[in-house]
């Protein structure tokens, strides 16, 4: 059934912004059970045309050379996540093109990621040009497809622009990490905002930890669940219409305690379904999940 214009002004989306794919299982897990869909500008995992035995090779070579650089380990990681891409479509989207290798169709201000760069780290001493890959590439084997993804600050820029387009709100789960234009206040009257980060609260507040499903549980997880995850999201934007009225010129560090007390006094009694779902250990993700 195709989406109606109800569905999509209700859905719950949003860019990633701290890294060009999930830092990790865990995180692919609560994004799955949060969002409807997620943004990586810039990124491109192929979805066929490829061997993954070669790929596992590979992956099994990288590994071995336990570089712990974290350019390395997030090829790794990268990597790992091709096999899952076609599984995983609909629900990350992997905004670049296979063709555009150094991403020249949708290219990224260097203005913007220098003041990315100035924004983590400050500025830099006169006469020192920092170094920026603009973009990552690796060939998959003997085939003609190419993993891609932004470098570092070029990401986070990208993401910036890619959120400023499509009104999803930037989600950034890394704590400390500053980003240019990034408000010191509450994001009074932004809805979406507003929902996503009672939606991301919630699962840190009033969810047990969730098992950390592997990419097709993850899949089958939002299948099965589908109605009750649609209900959370929608409520998440009906729940933010409440905290907006609350927050209202609210400094970021006041807006979190409060939004930590409106999850715990107003949303927390309502989520016992989901909790239990997503926590019952005779769900076979669930069982699958402890096993691995």
């Amino acid at each position: 059934m195709s989406k109606t214009g109800v569905d999509t002004s209700l859905s719950l989306e949003a860019v990633y912004l701290s890294a060009p794919i999930p830092r990790n299982a865990a995180v692919l897990t609560v994004l799955g059970a949060v969002f409807d869909k997620v943004y990586f500008p810039g990124v491109y995992l192929p979805k066929s045309g490829f061997d993954q035995k070669e790929v596992d090779r590979e992956i099994v070579r990288l590994e071995a050379l336990n570089d712990k650089r974290y350019e390395t380990e997030l090829l790794i990681t990268a990597m790992k996540l091709v096999k899952h891409a076609k599984l995983l479509e609909g629900f990350c989207e992997f905004t670049a093109s296979g063709d555009d290798p150094f991403l020249r169709e949708d290219p990224v201000p260097q203005e913007l990621a220098n003041a990315v760069y100035e924004s983590i780290h400050g500025p830099p001493r006169p006469g020192f040009i920092p170094m920026m890959s603009t973009s990552s590439a690796k060939g998959l084997g003997a085939s003609q497809e190419t993993l891609i993804y932004p470098g570092d600050y070029h990401y986070i820029a990208g993401a910036i622009i890619h959120s400023g387009r499509t009104g999803a709100p930037l989600l950034n789960d890394m704590p400390g990490l500053q980003i240019p234009g990034m408000s010191d206040v509450a994001p009074h009257n932004d809805a979406k905002l507003l929902a996503a980060t009672l939606a991301v609260e919630c699962t840190r507040i009033a969810l047990p930890p969730t098992p950390m499903l592997r990419p097709e549980d993850l899949i089958e997880f939002r299948e099965e669940n589908k109605i009750l995850l649609r209900a959370f999201r929608r409520s998440m934007l009906r729940y933010a219409s409440d905290l907006n009225g609350k927050i209202k010129d609210l400094g970021r560090d006041e807006f979190e305690r409060q939004t930590k007390f409106f999850i715990e006094t107003q949303i927390v009694p309502a989520m016992d379904e989901l909790n239990s779902v997503m926590n019952d250990p005779a769900r076979p993700w669930h069982r699958r999940a402890i096993d691995s």
